[in-house]
C-alpha cells in the first residue's frame, strides 16, 4: 500500500522554494512589484503564495470589497460620484437577493437530506440478490438448463456408432499428440476415440453428469467453462483443439474471444477443428438447428470460415459431412427437371454438419 502524501510538508517546500526564488532576483524586479501590488478589494498576490493557502482563502471570503466611488472629473465629478453609488447600490441589491435565494435553496437541501437521513436505510444488499436471483432465473428459462441434457444428447444426439464414425475422420489431423482438448466433451466419443488411437485428449463440459460419465469410463474431463480454461492455459500448451457442436451455444463475439485464445494456446503448426450444424442445409438451419433449447444462432460456413482466418489460422478448409437421409430422387430425370431436383438436393438436404478445420502457422 502506498504511502499518505503529506500535503502540508509539499506546500511548504513550495512555498520555500517561491521565498528563495524571489529573494535570488530570479522573478525580476517587474514580477516582485506585480506580487506586491494589492488587488481590489483584497491583498496582494504573494500574500497567497507564501501564507497558508486555507487561511488565505477564508480571509479572502471573509474580507469586505472596499471601493471609493468618488470623482475626481473636476465640475463633472459630484455627479459621476452619484451614478457610482447607485450602480454600487443596484449591483449590491441584485447579489444579495441571489446570495438569498441561494440560501433559501441550501436550507430546503440540507433539510431534505436530514429528512433521508432519518428514513429506513434501503437494503441495496436485498435489492440487487433480488435482480441477481431474477437474471438468474431468466437464464434457466431461456436457455433450459434444468433440462436434462443427458437424455437429450442420447434423444437427438444420433447412434453412438454415428457419432464415432463422424468424431474419427477427424483424428489424423491429431496424430502423435499427446495434449488434445475437447471442448464440450459431452459423452466422451471424441475422448474415447483418441485413447484408443493413442493421442493424448481431455475434455472440459459444463454439464456436470456427462463428466461423471466420462470419468466412470476412465476418460479425462473436467465440469469448467471452456473460455475460462482456456484463459488458464499459457502459451503453446496444447497439440489440438477438437469442438463438436459447440460453436452454436455461444454468442459471436464471445466465439470469437475463444478463437483468439485457441490460437494463443495451441503450439505452431496444431490443428483446431471446430464442428457445427450447417444451415446452408435448410431444413437443418429452419428446424434441426431449433431442437436444442441452448443453440444461440446458426453460424453459415463462410462466416465460421472468416472467423477463424481473422483469428490468425491459416489455411482454413470447410469440410461438410454427415448427409441427409431424405432426398429428392434424381433416377429417371434429364435437362432441366434433373438440375431443378439437384438444386433442391443441395438445398434442402444437403450435409447436415461441417467442420471448420485451421491451422496455426508454423512462424
Amino acid at each position: 500500500m502506498s504511502e499518505p502524501v503529506d500535503l502540508d510538508a509539499i506546500q511548504a517546500e513550495l512555498r520555500e522554494r517561491v521565498r528563495r526564488k524571489r529573494e535570488a532576483g530570479v522573478y525580476g524586479a517587474d514580477l516582485a512589484a506585480a506580487l506586491a501590488h494589492p488587488l481590489p478589494g483584497g491583498g496582494p498576490i504573494a500574500a497567497d503564495i507564501e501564507g497558508d493557502p486555507v487561511a488565505s482563502l477564508a480571509a479572502a471570503v471573509e474580507s469586505e470589497v472596499a471601493y471609493d466611488p468618488r470623482s475626481r472629473k473636476g465640475a463633472l465629478a459630484p455627479l459621476i460620484t452619484v451614478a457610482r453609488r447607485t450602480v454600487i447600490w443596484l449591483i449590491r441589491w441584485y447579489v444579495h437577493e441571489i446570495v438569498a435565494r441561494q440560501d433559501r435553496v441550501n436550507a430546503a437541501a440540507l433539510r431534505a437530506l436530514r429528512v433521508l437521513a432519518e428514513r429506513e436505510p434501503v437494503d441495496l444488499v436485498a435489492r440487487v440478490s433480488a435482480l441477481e436471483r431474477a437474471a438468474a432465473r431468466e437464464a434457466v428459462h431461456e436457455n433450459a438448463v434444468h433440462l436434462d441434457y443427458e437424455l437429450f444428447a442420447e434423444r437427438f444426439g444420433g447412434l453412438e456408432s454415428q457419432v464415432r464414425a463422424q468424431a474419427g475422420q477427424f483424428l489424423t489431423r491429431f496424430a502423435g499428440a499427446t495434449r488434445v482438448l475437447d471442448i464440450g466433451s459431452g459423452r466422451g466419443t471424441f475422448l474415447a476415440l483418441a485413447k484408443e488411437n493413442g493421442i493424448g485428449a481431455y475434455g472440459v463440459d459444463l454439464d456436470e453428469r456427462l463428466v461423471a460419465r466420462c470419468a466412470a469410463a476412465g476418460l479425462e474431463a473436467y465440469r469448467i467453462d471452456a473460455e475460462e480454461h482456456l484463459r488458464s492455459l499459457p502459451d503453446g500448451a496444447l497439440d489440438g483443439i477438437f469442438a463438436v457442436h459447440f460453436a452454436e451455444h455461444v454468442l459471436p463475439g464471445r466465439l470469437l474471444e475463444i478463437l483468439h485464445e485457441c490460437k494463443r494456446v495451441l503450439r505452431p503448426g496444431a490443428w483446431c477443428v471446430m464442428a457445427t450444424p450447417n444451415p446452408s442445409t435448410l431444413t437443418v438451419g429452419a428446424h434441426t438447428f431449433w431442437l436444442d433449447p441452448t443453440h444461440r444462432k446458426p453460424l453459415p460456413p463462410e462466416a465460421f470460415r472468416f472467423y477463424l482466418q481473422v483469428s490468425g489460422f491459416e489455411p482454413v478448409e470447410v469440410e461438410t459431412y454427415n448427409p441427409s437421409e431424405d432426398r429428392l430422387a434424381e433416377d429417371g430425370l434429364a435437362g432441366a427437371a434433373l438440375e431443378n431436383a439437384r438444386l433442391l438436393n443441395r438445398t434442402l438436404f444437403g450435409d447436415r454438419d461441417y467442420a471448420v478445420i485451421g491451422r496455426k502457422p508454423l512462424a
